[in-house]
């Protein structure tokens, strides 16, 4: 009778404790996966912020004017020095995890690295390099062996000429430990929990609680897979069983993960039993996340339930018997109600919560499970924030990348300074929507920094009154041009540095960054918001690339006015000296002008009307109709040389009816320019044979006045040779003066 009464207990306790680990169970399922998904979010995040930070940084017309340079011309350039320096601002975003920022060229060569031990080694078998060239966009790797003990990951992305040429590739390379960080930033630190990501070969690139085993697979490969991980640097080229573990029931349960992410196996040598996993699929990568608990964790409110019930029914056997309808109701009816709760959870009502009636093992349980739905909520909440508190960062960091490229791009073909400075300011303040932007030029004294070009409601008003502020002493601006470093002031009114300009009364926020020339300070760039706290210490990183690419272009359109001055001044020079040149060799001639008849060459007087000689200075040649009446028709072609015209060559046609086409002209031209450059080689010869003469003949006289030794016999000899070369000169010499 005794069993007849306990069976129905026991049949209940087994329901509860069952409901109760179902209970569990879901509510582990639910809280695993949020966590997987939610560090399967870190990692894409990481992943696109870095993918688009190196499409916009592959952009940037320093490191495409380097790669496009003749490799004879490589060496010492400019463009050497500019993207050797932008390699470096770059690779300082993440001194901890970067390795390297490297330039490669379209055969795999590093032509420039950050760290110099790496430059003109051959990188094309890498994995990276085969996978960039036949991507359009950048490209993340696998987690691979750089040597023996050093494991890295790489950024890379394709660098395209001012044509849109594959030129190079730009290639960053992390410490594979920066997929730790993330994780571990996203779990937190828990000894209880184990994150492990996974490759499409089930290799371990990232392992919380065991990363011995980073860069070991799962099971041991096939032999195919072996050769293909040894190949791609995933494994080293030892034994596999030395690069393996043996968790079989983990790598048959990954097979069906896409149907079922939710599933228990062991997957730690320092966890005894199985473990609790969720999986979650990561969207950039085709990588896996695993993130496991012990499942004794989750069931250990149950083994103590089932503790108590084994000692309850031992002590009360006689009792049970007469109440155990009673207690199996009291029982059931709150794990039933806990279930539904759980049931309500696993749909999506994170509202729903279980009640507390009592202080027992059944209500520790319910607030137990309270503790666990509130914490589950709270984390999925902050997800949420964090998500939308990163998102809006990558897309502040973006249009701030997007706009350097953007002026950056537009810059490098402007040369004229006003232009430059004023489209910059118009791109800056347009595409960041900032309240001022102001570009400051250091005068030639060094005094005054002075406004030379801005964007804003007072831009036209203080460029009219030539605003300008004291060097080292007004303002930001004054500050920054005298010491060099940028400043920022969150809140104006409460700022000590910055100046209270009355032209812009809404400015609550201010970022002023150095132009630097070389180790000069020519200027400051100067960015007004009309909301406080508006810059950040990224910002100063960010906008500083700007300052510098801005600073270049100045430093680009002032030598390109220096060099346009000195061109035209060569340029008038040279035509001055020609016209010169022509205008004695012409006067040198009785007849400058010639005319092929027919039979033979004759000439003629040189009577071209100034009308047309004015016409012809344009360099193009004119055709003139005679009109009616008239026989011929003319084509005149200009002699030119240094753009000036030093002959005509005239064409004359016997049938007025005649057009001149395109080839005729074409071929007369021609003609013309080899003519012009002919006769000035001539007149060149000419000159260089009367130059030659002259020294010749000095030579002589000298020689023969030298050979004399009498003071008559010199004289002489002086009269005798300078009336032998200037003919019908008088010629007297005088020794002495008047007094003698």
């Amino acid at each position: 009778m005794l069993f007849i009464a306990l069976v129905p207990l026991i049949a209940v306790s087994t329901r509860n404790i069952n409901q109760t680990q179902q209970a569990l169970t879901n509510g582990a399922e639910i809280s695993l996966r949020a966590s997987a998904l939610q560090t399967a979010n870190s990692l894409d995040t990481f992943i696109e912020e870095t993918l688009i930070s190196l499409q916009i940084e592959a952009q940037f017309s320093d490191f495409s004017a380097y790669l496009t340079l003749p490799s004879s011309e490589r060496p010492g350039s400019v463009e050497q020095s500019k993207a050797r320096d932008l390699l470096k601002q770059l690779s300082g975003k993440d001194t901890v995890n970067i390795i390297s920022y490297a330039l490669v060229d379209a055969d795999g060569r590093v032509l420039l690295d950050t760290v110099k031990e790496n430059i003109q080694k051959n990188e094309s078998g890498e994995s990276y390099f085969s996978q960039v060239r036949f991507s359009e966009k950048p490209i993340v790797t696998d987690v691979t062996y750089s040597d023996k003990t050093t494991t890295v990951i790489h950024f890379a992305g394709k660098v395209l000429s001012a044509d849109g040429e594959y030129a190079g590739v730009l290639r960053v390379k992390y410490k594979s430990a920066i997929l730790q960080s993330v994780i571990t930033e996203s779990v937190g630190t828990s000894s209880n929990t184990s994150v492990v990501l996974l490759d499409q070969l089930n290799i371990r690139m990232a392992d919380t609680q065991n990363p011995g085993l980073i860069l070991k697979s799962i099971v041991p490969l096939d032999f195919p897979s072996y050769l293909l991980a040894v190949d791609t640097k995933r494994f080293l080229d030892i034994p596999r069983e030395e690069q393996t573990t043996n968790y079989i029931d983990f790598d048959v349960a990954l097979e069906t993960a896409v149907e079922k992410p939710f599933f228990r196996a062991e997957i730690s040598p320092n966890t005894p039993g199985d473990d609790s996993i969720a999986i979650a699929f990561l969207k950039t990568q085709p990588w896996i996340i695993a993130y496991s608990r012990p499942t004794s964790i989750f069931l250990a409110d149950v083994q103590r339930q089932i503790n108590t019930n084994i000692l309850f029914v031992i002590g009360t056997s006689i009792i049970v018997a007469i109440i155990a309808t009673l207690i199996a109701r009291a029982l059931t009816n709150p794990i039933i109600a806990l279930a539904k709760v759980s049931n309500l959870i696993s749909q999506g009502d994170f509202n729903a919560r279980a009640q507390v009636k009592t202080t027992d093992e059944i209500g520790s349980l319910a607030s137990a499970f309270n503790s666990m739905t509130d914490q589950l909520q709270s984390t999925l909440q902050g997800l949420e924030q964090r998500i939308q508190e990163r998102t809006a960062d990558l897309q502040k960091n973006t249009v701030q990348l997007e706009t350097i490229a953007d002026v950056a791009r537009e810059i490098a073909i402007i040369r004229n300074m006003d232009t430059l400075l004023n489209v910059s300011v118009n791109l800056i303040q347009e595409r960041l929507k900032y309240y001022h932007v102001g570009i400051f030029l250091v005068d030639e004294r060094n005094e005054y920094a002075v406004l030379q070009a801005a964007s804003s409601i007072a831009a036209e008003k203080m460029l009219e009154n030539k605003y300008k502020l004291k060097v080292g002493q007004t303002g930001q601006v004054g500050n920054v041009t005298k010491t060099g470093q940028a400043y920022i002031a969150l809140d104006v009114g409460k700022d000590a540095i910055h100046f209270e300009n009355p032209y812009l009364p809404e400015t609550r926020s201010e970022i002023t960054l150095p132009l630097r020339s070389h180790s000069l300070i020519i200027g400051a760039l100067d960015i007004q918001a009309n909301i406080p706290n508006a810059f950040g210490e990224r910002d100063i990183q960010t906008l500083q690339i700007l300052a510098d690419q801005l600073s270049a272009a100045i430093e680009n359109a002032q030598l390109a006015q220096q060099v346009e001055g000195t061109l035209g001044e060569l340029t008038r020079s040279n035509r001055l000296q020609t016209q010169s040149a022509w205008q004695s060799a012409i006067g040198q001639r009785e007849y400058p002008a010639y005319e092929y008849n027919g039979l033979q060459v004759v000439s003629i007087p040189n009577d071209l009307p100034p009308e047309l000689l004015k016409l012809l200075e344009s360099g193009k040649p004119i055709v003139i109709d005679q009109g009616e009446g008239k026989v011929k028709n003319s084509l005149l072609i200009p002699l030119m040389l240094l753009n000036q015209v030093i002959g005509v060559i005239g064409l004359e046609q016997e049938d007025p009816n005649h057009t001149w086409t395109n080839e005729e002209i074409a071929v007369a031209q021609a003609a013309a320019n080899r003519a012009a450059l002919t006769l000035e080689n001539a007149r060149l010869l000419e000159e260089s044979q009367r130059r030659a003469a002259r020294e010749q003949a000095i030579g002589q006289i000298s020689a023969k006045i030298g050979a004399g030794t009498e003071i008559e016999m010199i004289l002489k000899t002086a009269i005798r040779e300078l009336g032998a070369q200037i003919g019908g000169t008088q010629i007297t010499v005088e020794i002495g003066n008047e007094n003698e």
